[in-house]
């Protein structure tokens, strides 16, 4: 079934992939919690979070980055 299905993908011109693409991620993102964080991310995240609480006197608001850069 696996390479049935590849091969009908791979028929599909760029935009029709695009569309799956959409498609199958917004299916992904409408339930979050049932997508797993690694491990490797959680700590990363964590180590910034400890990073900022350490010293918040280089950060910058959201506010600021926005205008900044957007």
């Amino acid at each position: 079934m696996e390479d049935t299905l590849i091969k009908e993908l791979s028929r599909l011109n760029k935009n029709e992939k695009i569309i799956l693409v959409e498609a199958l991620w917004d299916s992904i993102a409408s339930d979050p919690e049932q997508v797993d964080v690694p491990e490797h991310h959680k700590s990363i995240l964590e180590e910034r979070l400890q990073t900022l609480d350490k010293d918040t006197a280089n950060g910058k608001s959201w506010d600021k980055i926005r205008e900044k850069y957007l």
